[in-house]
């Protein structure tokens, strides 16, 4: 049944232009999955995501998962979230990523024993002001939905004004840009800390795209400082 909606804004695919949705099958089976997870450190081929050993630090990512190449069709997709504001193109992203690759969390559950929440990497109050809304927040909600993970956005507060990184080029500024970007909430923290140690805070942290990785990295390495025991990153595409 078309929507209201659909018929005052019908959807174009991106790909090809053809009308209905924004990425028309034809187009879906030109996405390109990644070939292979990488540690988000070394960006080496890595299982299952995992970070490396001699990657490793105590406030490190603990691993990576992302589901598609950024290019082509998913490149334009996630640009129109982010700057057209088409927030209804995540839950078909969404949606396109097959069953197997959301094997990972299942697999962690059983040999961490861990109880995992998501958590979107948040935007400065003046650019959340100036945009209306968080592209990862939306995702991590379309993420909830399919999972049934719980999502907690109270815990991350971006604290610093950064450059957008899309704006930077070079790896060293990106990572410097990101230094010290993010802040805990510590009240959120110690209430996870007053319980069972089966209710540790272990995080999921949900963001559009992985290039360089400076945003997650700063972003667990704030959560770990405040206590978080586990923080692993999640992102559309890389």
């Amino acid at each position: 049944m078309i929507s209201l909606l659909d018929l005052l804004f019908p959807k174009q695919c991106l790909g090809c232009g053809k009308w209905g949705r924004y990425i028309c099958s034809s187009c879906q089976r030109n996405i390109k999955p990644l070939r292979y997870l990488k540690c988000p450190v070394c960006e080496k081929p890595a299982i299952d995501g995992m970070t490396h050993p001699g990657c490793s630090t105590k406030y490190s990512l603990d691993g990576l998962t992302s589901f598609f190449r950024y290019d082509g069709v998913v490149k334009k997709a996630i640009k129109h979230i982010k700057y057209r504001y088409v927030t209804d193109i995540v839950s078909e992203l969404i949606n396109f990523i097959p069953d197997s690759h959301f094997l990972f969390f299942p697999k962690l559950l059983k040999t961490k024993h861990l109880s995992f929440y998501f958590v979107p990497i948040p935007l400065h109050p003046s650019r959340y002001n100036f945009r209306g809304f968080n592209q990862a927040e939306v995702i991590a909600q379309a993420l909830h939905k399919r999972l049934n993970i719980p999502l907690k956005t109270n815990i991350l507060i971006r604290s610093k004004k950064t450059i957008p990184q899309v704006e930077m080029k070079d790896r060293d500024k990106r990572l410097t840009n990101m230094k010290d970007a993010f802040e805990v909430k510590k009240q959120i923290i110690q209430s996870y800390e007053l319980r069972p140690k089966t209710q540790e805070l272990n995080i999921v942290l949900v963001d559009d795209v992985f290039t360089t990785g400076a945003t997650l990295r700063s972003a667990a390495s704030a959560l770990k400082h405040a206590g978080a025991k586990f923080v692993w990153g999640i992102t559309v595409a890389q």
